[in-house]
């Protein structure tokens, strides 16, 4: 029976329970191992090989030795997710010819095993994974369980030790599950320090309910088979999982698009609006990726209206290894329109392609042929799916597209909402019953962290904003809701009206004056984070990149845009310049090196822009937007969105808000501007800087709250009872995540910030001494980090008086002069809580067989201190043995010579043999030697080499001590336990 810890009562029970009603097996660890050095069961999987394929055993062991065979790594890796989603590659017995046997039964769900096990122990491991899913004997998940007040984060650790520690069961491994205070799942990706990690959620309260949902059989096979990729970006490979909402409405386009193809329904066609940034584009591909693998061979076209998306698609779609073609030009989509009947494959398409006067030929032969055979217009098997339908699906180009497509279903994704008068997209592509397939609203998105919040703020209103009477005019403009075809036309009527806002706008003393408050602004408050300025028409980009440059360092800005052959001498000019620093290269491939240096090298800081990069642009460095163009409704929604973006350092987010800087004014009038929507659609699209600075208060009230009773003195003794309760409730690590909130908040309201200065100096001065008392980490150590946090160690240093913490607060080392020291002080309160900080900061900083014994004990101290289990006197003498013997450990490993290795392999031979020190040294040497050739880098990476190792241990073992030695099994475990782990 498992012991009744809290880890298994809170978690792994009612892991293992739930999983049982879902149709999972459950078995002890300790009965499915098969083979002590094979993380797979081996004689499950070969007998799910021959009933799924109808094979021979002996080509059942083919397959499974191919499967054994996969190198551990990027390339092993990949191969391994090959042969789980289309099988492994043999020739047949009979005929020699080649063919894939299944590993997994997708189409049968009850012809698979499925196996959940606790505590299934790898000998010569010290670490047991608590729980692992198997399907037909191949471990798929692997779940880590702490308690309900323990943070998930430790359980994700834990699974990323595992995977340096058990390659050869994460070779297998495609999921892991971390659950503590929630639970979370990530890809596994063990060459990868930290992944992205994310919640399932359901219908369910109970969040351990929601996450079982993504184990049940039939939806983990399924997120297996089409949800699972690996993904390639700048050379480095990570794994792709779905989102929940993602999965969710891929579902719902699946289903709809398989029964009208089959026959089985008329309904063909559906609306999807997930905000921007939630992963729309991946929602697309895993959507076409499983059509095309259920429907066999149909066509699937990708509808995006610009250039840059069409780009953003292709390199997602080569990101994740799938083939897809580009129709470039009209005779190009004149072949794949009028070959046969219509080609197969993934097609990526702009809407514009579609001209009627371009296409009208093809038009009338397919209405000619269809009468009489197959085409692409009567086939139901072809899938269209329109990137931001809103915009481009009301005119006659798409009219021309669904008069070829005219059986074909039509899927429409939304980064915005529908306006209310645009409802006829719900008439295109919802039905009465049913106007959304799926919805996925701002403040879900914000609430699981896929974007953050867009706060706006207003500069040099009495300077530079737009007259109100001028703002009225392009307010009731109508421009954008006019079909593309007709804007020119309109246009034409609007222009007087529109060019007095132009030429306001674009007056040079008024852009010098934004251009300097922007390099302030930018260099005090956003730094080392990105930006961009949106200006009104191209020319005034260059009047921008003119005006900045006299401000910033000349590398800091660059201009994306694009150039005509009728350009302004002011446009020409600058497009020379250009042609002159990028030798060699055309406009679009400029454009490409700019934007990919902006999102992964220190410069340009800043972009200048128009109308490129106002959608479907994606950099999370990027934070803040300063906005000088007069935009609205779903124009200005994707456009603040490009700032909504998490941008994650060290696994945590780093960017609590985007902020758009408003030189313009139309965030005064902001219900206006988006008054063509229902308020509860568009609810949480922006915050005032009055809302954010409201959120600051809260979270310092919050952080306040953990020191009730405690007044804010700044004397050594308060902040260091300060530091003592965050530790003694166990309360630490969640102050210093919410302190960081608090700081990224503070710092970006660099000029609001007066009625907060005292509270936020107190907690900063709590926070790096708890980080140097308890952590045993100086302020300077941040400033090593990187950027981000030495522009925040900047900042910080104008706060507070860093030397004054770390005079109070020093970084104590643990020897024989602190011990007397401690033994002297009278208040044991106070003397075993230094002695309890430094010990702690001692063994978690010196890991190694010098401590590895001792760590247990430590933490059963802290928790009896914690809970108040025993008299603090009792603790603290028993600490003191601790601290005592570790320096008695360390003062005879110097006397005796030896390095960390070699006195841990002492150790273990002194617990088990009776023999003199000297011998058991000259011993310890003669093993070291013996396998020294084997223990080259990463040799516990490969089976057969451990298995060696173990052997000539035992060997030694028997040869040296064999009559001395009180258990020959556990000694040869310990020895080699620490050759693997420092050896």
């Amino acid at each position: 029976m498992p012991a009744q810890t809290p880890e298994y009562l809170q978690c792994e029970k009612p892991i293992i329970e739930r999983l049982k009603e879902k149709g999972w097996t459950y078995r002890r660890g300790i009965e499915v191992l098969e083979d002590e050095n094979e993380p797979l069961l081996i004689s499950r999987l070969k007998r799910a090989i021959v009933r799924i394929n109808g094979v021979s055993e002996k080509e059942a062991e083919e397959a499974i030795n191919l499967l054994k065979a996969a190198p551990f790594g990027v390339e092993g890796s990949r191969r391994v997710l090959d042969y789980l989603k289309n099988g492994v590659p043999v020739k047949d017995e009979g005929t020699a010819q080649p063919k894939r046997l299944m590993l997994i039964d997708y189409e049968n769900l009850g012809n698979n095993e499925f196996l959940v096990a606790n505590q299934v122990g790898y000998p010569f491991k010290t670490k047991i994974p608590d729980l692992i899913l198997y399907v037909n004997g191949i471990p798929l998940v692997i779940i880590e369980c702490k308690k309900l007040n323990v943070s998930w984060k430790k359980a994700y650790g834990q699974i990323k030790d595992y995977e340096k520690e058990m390659p050869e069961l994460f070779k297998y491994v495609q999921v892991g599950i971390a659950v503590g205070d929630k639970p979370v799942y990530f890809p596994i990706v063990p060459w990868l320090g930290s992944v992205p990690v994310y919640e399932w959620k359901g219908e369910s309260f109970d969040e351990l309910d929601n996450l079982v949902e993504l184990l049940k059989p039939e939806t983990l096979l399924d997120v297996l088979r089409y949800f699972t990729f690996y993904r390639e970006s700048g050379g480095a490979f990570t794994k792709v999982l779905p989102r929940y909402m993602q999965y969710r409405a891929v579902r719902e386009i699946v289903s709809i698009a398989l029964a009208y193809a089959r026959g089985e329904t008329e309904r063909n066609r559906g609306l999807i609006w997930h905000w921007q940034g939630s992963g729309k584009t991946l929602t697309m591909i895993f959507s076409a990726y499983k059509i095309k693998r259920l429907l066999g061979n149909p066509t699937i076209f990708f509808v995006v209206d610009r250039r840059e998306l069409e780009r953003q698609l292709s390199g997602e779609l080569k990101a994740v290894g799938l083939s897809f073609e580009v129709i470039d030009s009209i005779e190009k989509l004149k072949e794949v329109l009028t070959h046969a009947d219509g080609k197969r494959g993934i097609f990526i398409t702009l809407i514009h392609k579609f001209r009627a006067e371009d296409l009208n030929d093809v038009l009338e032969g397919l209405k000619r042929e269809s009468r009489r055979r197959k085409t692409i217009m009567n086939r139901k098997d072809v899938v269209v799916l329109i990137d931001e339908g809103h915009r481009t699906q009301y005119g006659e180009l798409a009219s021309t597209m669904r008069s070829i497509l005219k059986s074909a279903s039509f899927f429409a994704f939304t980064g915005t909402p529908i306006a209310k008068k645009g409802r006829d997209t719900y008439a295109t592509f919802g039905y009465k019953d049913r106007p959304y397939l799926d919805r996925y609203f701002i403040t879900q998105s914000i609430e699981d962290g896929f974007t953050v919040k867009i706060a706006y703020q207003a500069r040099l209103e009495e300077d530079v904003h737009l007259k109100r009477e001028l703002l009225e005019a392009f307010l009731s403009s109508k421009l954008e809701e006019i079909p593309e075809e007709y804007r020119g036309r309109v246009e034409e009527k609007l222009k007087k009206r529109l060019n007095a806002i132009k030429v306001f706008l674009k007056n040079p003393k008024r852009i010098e004056m934004i251009a300097q408050d922007i390099a302030r602004h930018y260099k005090e408050s956003v730094e080392p984070f990105k930006a961009m300025v949106v200006a009104v028409d191209r020319e005034s980009c260059v009047l921008y990149k003119r005006a900045l440059d006299k401000y910033l360092p000349r590398e800091y800005t660059e201009v994306v845009m694009t150039f005509n052959r009728d350009d302004s001498e002011v446009i020409k000019a600058y497009q020379k310049e250009l042609e002159e620093r990028f030798p060699g290269k055309d406009m679009g491939e400029i454009r490409e090196r700019i934007r990919e240096d902006f999102r992964n090298k220190e410069t340009p800081k800043i972009l200048i822009v128009t109308d490129m990069l106002l959608t479907g642009f994606d950099a999370p460095i990027l934070q803040t937007m300063y906005l000088d163009k007069p935009l609205k409704e779903h124009r200005l929604l994707q456009a603040i969105a490009r700032t909504n973006r998490p941008f994650i350092k060290n696994g945590e987010n780093i960017k609590p808000f985007g902020l758009v800087i408003d030189y313009v004014g139309i965030f005064k009038e902001l219900k206006r501007a988006l008054e063509i929507y229902d308020e509860v659609d568009i609810e949480g699209a922006a915050y005032s800087v009055e809302e954010i600075k409201e959120e600051l208060r809260k979270k310092i009230a919050k952080a306040m709250r953990y020191f009730d009773g405690l007044e804010p003195r700044r004397d050594r003794e308060t902040i260091m009872a300060a530091v003592e309760r965050l530790f003694r409730t166990n309360k630490g690590e969640e102050f210093q995540r919410l302190y960081r909130e608090i700081r990224h908040h503070y710092k970006l309201l660099r000029e609001d910030r007066d009625e907060f200065r005292e509270a936020f100096k107190w907690l900063t001065e709590v926070y790096y001494a708890y980080r140097a008392k308890v952590d045993g980490v100086p302020p300077e150590v941040e400033l090593k980090a990187d950027e981000f946090f030495r522009e925040a160690l900047r900042f910080i240093h104008e706060t507070v008086d860093i030397e004054e913490i770390k005079t109070d607060f020093p970084i104590i080392e643990l020897d024989e002069e602190f011990l007397k020291k401690v033994m002297r002080e009278r208040d044991k309160r106070k003397a075993f809580t230094n002695l309890l900080f430094s010990v702690r900061h001692y063994v978690n900083t010196h890991k190694g067989p010098l401590t590895e014994d001792l760590v247990e004990q430590v933490e059963r101290i802290i928790e009896a201190w914690r809970h108040k289990k025993e008299e603090i006197e009792k603790l603290y003498e028993e600490l003191l043995g601790i601290a005592q013997e570790i320096e008695k450990r360390s003062q005879e490993q110097r006397k005796l010579g030896l390095n960390e290795l070699e006195y841990a392999l002492l150790m273990v031979l002194k617990r088990h043999v009776k023999a003199n020190t000297d011998e058991l040294i000259r011993g310890v040497r003669k093993l070291l030697k013996e396998t020294e050739g084997l223990r080259f880098p990463r040799w516990t990476e490969k089976t057969e080499i451990v298995s060696e190792v173990s052997r000539k241990v035992m060997l030694f073992i028997v040869r040296e001590y064999k009559e001395e030695c009180n258990d020959i099994i556990k000694t040869r475990n310990e020895l080699l336990e620490v050759l693997k782990r420092w050896g």
